[in-house]
C-alpha cells in the first residue's frame, strides 16, 4: 500500500515537471555530465573562459551564456560508479523532439563538439563592457543568432532563469555508459 502511494506521488510530481508546471533542479555535486543535442538554436550568445567552483574543487571551463535557447533531442547523463550491491548506475534525463526551451541559460563546459552557424560575431570584446559577466573573466566571443547541430559536450554546471521541458524522461540504468 505504501509503495503504491509513493508511486502515485512520484507520478504526479513527474507529470508536473514534464508539463513545466513544477520547477526542476538538475544538479550533480562536483561531477560533470554528458549532454548531447540534435540541434541548438540560440539568441544573444556570449562565450568566455573562467573557473567554476564545484564540490570537487575549482575547474577550468568555457562559459556559454544564451539569452534564449531552443534545443531538440536532448540527452543528459551522468554515471555513479561503484554503488554498493548495484555497481555502476547511469542517470539519464531525455527530452525527445523540440521540447526544451530555456531563458538566460548558462552552461559551463569542459568541451563542446559539433557544427555551428553563427551571426554577428564579436571577438575580443572586454567582458566587463557587456554588462553580462560577474566576477573575473577574460574577453568573450559574442554572437547573435546561431544554430548548432549534432552537438555533444562535457557539462560542469548548468543554470537557467526559466526552462520548459515537454515530454521529459528521467531514468536510471545499471550500466556505465552515457548519451
Amino acid at each position: 500500500m505504501l509503495c503504491a502511494l509513493g508511486a502515485v506521488g512520484m507520478g504526479v510530481i513527474g507529470g508536473g515537471i514534464a508539463s513545466g508546471q513544477l520547477p526542476m533542479n538538475f544538479a550533480v555535486s562536483g561531477q560533470s555530465f554528458i549532454g548531447t543535442f540534435g540541434a541548438v538554436d540560440g539568441d544573444g550568445i556570449t562565450v568566455y573562459p573562467r573557473a567554476v567552483d564545484t564540490a570537487a574543487g575549482s575547474r577550468p571551463s568555457i562559459a556559454v551564456k544564451v539569452d534564449s535557447a531552443r534545443l531538440s533531442d536532448v540527452c543528459l547523463s551522468t554515471v555513479a560508479r561503484g554503488l554498493p550491491l548495484i555497481g555502476d548506475v547511469t542517470m539519464f534525463a531525455r527530452v525527445p523532439g523540440t521540447g526544451l526551451t530555456a531563458e538566460t541559460l548558462v552552461v559551463d563546459v569542459a568541451s563542446v563538439n559539433g557544427s555551428v552557424d553563427v551571426n554577428d560575431v564579436r571577438l575580443g570584446v572586454d567582458a566587463s563592457a557587456t554588462g553580462e559577466v560577474q566576477g573575473r573573466a577574460t574577453a568573450p566571443a559574442m554572437v547573435g543568432a546561431s544554430h548548432a547541430s549534432a552537438t555533444s559536450s562535457e557539462i560542469i554546471a548548468l543554470t537557467a532563469t526559466h526552462a520548459s521541458l515537454t515530454n521529459l524522461i528521467v531514468s536510471a540504468e545499471a550500466v556505465d555508459h552515457s548519451c
